[in-house]
This record gives C-alpha cells, sequence and structure tokens, in this order.
C-alpha cells in the first residue's frame, strides 16, 4: 500500500516534457538586446504572454507588450499557443471487485482535491485525474525588417494549466538565446 502511495505521489507531481525544439539565424548576436516587444497575439493566451514577460523581467529586459506599434524595441517576440488541453477530474464508481467501471463517469470540478476514503462522499468511488498539456511556439523577430532570427516550441504537460504554461515557458528559456540584459 506504501508502495502505492508513492508511486501516485511521484506521479502527480512530476510533469511530462516533449524536447525543446529550437533554430536559432546563424550569425546572429542578442547580446545587444535591452528591450523586447511581446506582441499581441489572438492565438497566445494572457497567461502565457505574461509568464515570458515576467521571465524577460527576471533576466533585466525592459518589456513591452502591445502591437508592433507599441514604441521601439531591439527584438520581438511572438507566441502561440498550438494546442491546450485542460485539466480534468472524474468521479469513477469501482466495481465490487475494485476494478474500475467505465460508465458512469461523471467530470467534477474543484480546484484542489483531498485524501478521503470516499470520493464526493461515494463510498465506491474514485477521483481520476487527467492532466493539463499546452504546446507552445515562440518566434523572435528583427523589428525593422521582420527578419525570424529563433524559435522554439515545446509540449509541456502539468498538474493543471498553470502548471503547464509555467513549465512550457521555463522549458523554452532554457534553450533561449537571450541570457540577461547587458
Amino acid at each position: 500500500m506504501k508502495r502505492l502511495a508513492l508511486s501516485l505521489l511521484l506521479a502527480l507531481t512530476s510533469a511530462c516534457v516533449a524536447p525543446t525544439r529550437v533554430a536559432t539565424r546563424a550569425g546572429t548576436d542578442f547580446s545587444r538586446v535591452q528591450t523586447v516587444l511581446l506582441l499581441d497575439s489572438a492565438t497566445a493566451s494572457r497567461a502565457v504572454t505574461d509568464a515570458f514577460a515576467r521571465a524577460l523581467l527576471d533576466k533585466g529586459y525592459r518589456v513591452r507588450v502591445g502591437g508592433p506599434d507599441n514604441g521601439s524595441a531591439d527584438l520581438w517576440m511572438e507566441a502561440a499557443v498550438t494546442q491546450f488541453t485542460p485539466d480534468r477530474k472524474y468521479l469513477v464508481p469501482l466495481q465490487g471487485n475494485g476494478g474500475i467501471v467505465l460508465y458512469p463517469v461523471q467530470e467534477i470540478s474543484g480546484r484542489s482535491l483531498y485524501p478521503s476514503p470516499t470520493a464526493a462522499s461515494l463510498p465506491d468511488a474514485q477521483v481520476v485525474i487527467s492532466n493539463a498539456a499546452v504546446s507552445l511556439s515562440v518566434r523572435l523577430l528583427e523589428p525593422r525588417t521582420g527578419d525570424l532570427l529563433w524559435t522554439g516550441a515545446v509540449t509541456y504537460e502539468g498538474l493543471d494549466m498553470d502548471a503547464a504554461v509555467e513549465g512550457s515557458v521555463a522549458s523554452l528559456l532554457k534553450r533561449f538565446p537571450l541570457k540577461g540584459a547587458p
């Protein structure tokens, strides 16, 4: 029983990340970048742009958000969410022998679930949780020409959407060409 509980705890606290795919235009010098404009995008959520803004501010960059006409910037960043799968929680009745029955399965709400001998006051039920997943694609562009300087993409899975977004941004930043403002 302890081994099962430990395995479940490890599964719940871990996240899954696909390899981060990146490409950089040869000869590009990112060392003089001080200001980054996060372009508004219909395909990126506010959570994604805010996560990148926090990371860039933490590295010492000046960050602007908006359209290309939102003042001068040394670099434009464009982010897109290419896949979005929210986390879900299901209440699943158990058979008398402990096997899981596929019907009826009921989706339940709530941010936090706590260990209990019963699930939602049903003694013969179990809560099954699916992870959230987000796939991001990011491009760094030269403002004057629109030339593509760097691109990266990643898919990340976390316990909830916040963890998936933060994890995907952190994974991309590990391969990011901007190491810190000069």
